[in-house]
């Protein structure tokens, strides 16, 4: 049976490099701090940290590096924080103005939801909402009219239907932008207008 051998590897020693200075070209040993032609102060890259040098936090940068991070945080500053700045000088709660297209979008969604509410103030007893339609075919809010059909508790208990009518309107809120209004239109004035609209 043929015998293994197990030869274990030494490590040879690092012949010692020898570096030249960026300005003479004058080549110097390895634990010069200048050279000695020309003075210049030898920069090092930083020590890789070890286990035994894990716990020693006082490490200093090079003059070089530290120039560099403060030209990094300066130019992080200038492209990131002065846009920002900007915009929040410019749009104070955060949101653009809209253009009349997507404010007449926005106002066409809240129409429904307004509607529904104003139901609750109108109809006492209300008790349910059976069929609900907007009519936002206008550019113009206040030519947009609104139908429900309700359920509510009479005053002798028991269950009746109704159909109400909503007309809109337009009001600036507190927070400046133009918000979606609606009110009951009494019969009469949903019969004139009916009438207009025909003519």
């Amino acid at each position: 049976m043929p015998t293994i051998l197990f030869i274990p590897r030494i490590p040879l020693p690092a012949p010692a490099r020898l570096v030249a200075c960026s300005d003479c070209g004058t080549p110097f040993a390895e634990g010069a701090r200048s050279c000695s032609v020309c003075g210049r102060v030898i920069e090092r890259p930083l020590p890789v940290s070890s286990p035994t040098t894990a716990g020693n936090t006082s490490t200093i940068l090079s003059p070089t590096a530290a120039g560099a991070w403060l030209v990094m945080a300066i130019l992080l500053v200038i492209v990131v924080g002065v846009p920002i700045y900007l915009w929040r000088s410019l749009y104070p709660d955060g949101r653009k103005p809209e253009t009349e297209l997507q404010q007449n979008a926005r106002l066409q969604s809240e129409a429904e939801g307004e509607m529904l509410k104003e139901c609750t103030n109108v109809v006492v007893g209300l008790t349910r909402i059976i069929r609900a339609s907007v009519v936002t075919d206008e550019n113009d809010p206040y030519r947009w009219s609104g139908d429900v059909v309700t359920e509510f508790i009479n005053h002798v208990g028991g269950i009746d239907r109704t159909n109400i009518s909503f007309k809109f309107r337009t009001d600036t809120g507190r927070d400046g932008w133009v918000h979606l209004r609606c009110s009951a239109e009494p019969e009469a004035d949903r019969r004139s207008r009916q009438r207009a609209e025909k003519h």
